[in-house]
């Protein structure tokens, strides 16, 4: 394969701009180098600032394929036309060569004919429902399963490749993603309180929880029991006297069904915060106290919780991983079945 020549400072130019263009969040080059560590290409990074970088083609698109999965956009590194040539040789494996050439003729058919239609009727989507009925009519459930595989490469490849002009989301403003570090700035384009985009990015790097701004953590829990069909109060984030969140069942107003505290914090969460927790809970006049951290409670914490059948629940890192996977934007392609 070639080579790409980039000048000094214009690769992490180039990089700040299309994962900016392709994921809607823009990250310095001390960020980008961090996410790529131990990779070898955050080294290339910092090379190219100095001398500039000649960089082979294989190479710049697994860097580029890297680096959107680190900002959260994919979830994980994809291969570029690789994943296409890989889906090609696994079909032709389990099902033979004709089986393979017979799917990618289907495919290939049959988007030429619905991109025409697409462009006669003004639509900016195309729909895959006659090569999915060919399919399954000439190779039943395996032909449907293989077409369904193929789409979903393709459309992956056209959305998220660097080579390509289409991107998966619209968004409106680019995110920094300084902003969930480094200072309190109230993001939500696409969430209530917290940008998807950053539930994304933390889906992928959760060892990163720990050293958010703790505003966007009382963000993110507020976010997640707002999408879990609560409705949700989130303090003022200062002088709230311990209680981060109010939480309902069914609308806002009346006693509370259950406060929150958020501790964005390395240690294991002490039984003197459960006490505290637990009078806040009294106060309140409410059924039970959630304490959501990125760490964990202590075995104190937890012999004190039982030994005084206190209602607090927690909420650890485990807890918080499960969420941001099913939280975080769907891989979808341009169909859902």
């Amino acid at each position: 394969m070639g080579a790409i020549w980039f000048e000094k400072h214009d690769f992490a130019d180039h990089l700040h701009e299309i994962v900016g263009y392709k994921s809607g969040v823009a990250a310095s080059i001390e960020q980008m180098c961090d996410l790529l560590s131990g990779t070898g290409f955050d080294d290339d990074i910092v090379s190219s600032e100095q001398h500039g970088i000649r960089i082979r083609s294989e190479d710049y698109d697994a860097l580029y394929y890297n680096l959107l999965h680190k900002v959260g956009v994919t979830e994980r590194p994809l291969d570029g036309i690789f994943e296409i040539i890989k889906i090609s040789r696994e079909l032709e494996r389990k099902n033979g060569a004709d089986f393979a050439q017979s799917i990618q003729d289907i495919y290939h058919r049959h988007i030429k004919i619905e991109m025409k239609k697409a462009i006669q009727e003004g639509r900016k989507s195309l729909n895959p429902e006659s090569m999915m009925f060919e399919a399954f009519q000439v190779h039943g459930k395996a032909g449907l399963n293989a077409i369904m595989m193929l789409i979903q490469a393709y459309d992956d490849l056209m959305k998220h490749s660097p080579h390509t002009a289409m991107k998966f989301h619209q968004y409106i403003d680019i995110v920094d993603l300084g902003d969930l570090f480094e200072q309190y700035d109230p993001i939500a384009e696409k969430g209530a309180f917290l940008d998807q985009r950053f539930i994304d990015f933390l889906s992928n790097n959760l060892n990163k929880l720990g050293e958010i701004h703790w505003r966007k953590f009382e963000e993110l829990t507020a976010e997640c029991f707002q999408r879990f069909g609560y409705s949700v109060d989130l303090g003022p984030g200062s002088n709230d006297d311990g209680v981060d969140l109010r939480v309902w069942n069914d609308g806002k107003g009346g006693t509370p069904e259950f406060i929150i505290q958020c501790k964005r914090v390395k240690s294991k969460i002490d039984k003197v915060t459960i006490k505290g927790l637990y009078s806040d809970v009294l106060h309140e006049g409410c059924k039970l106290g959630i304490l959501v951290t990125s760490s964990e409670f202590s075995i104190g914490a937890r012999s004190t919780i039982e030994a005084r059948s206190y209602p607090i629940e927690e909420v650890n890192r485990d807890s918080i991983a499960r969420w941001l996977h099913e939280l975080r934007t769907p891989g979808t392609g341009i169909v859902r079945v």
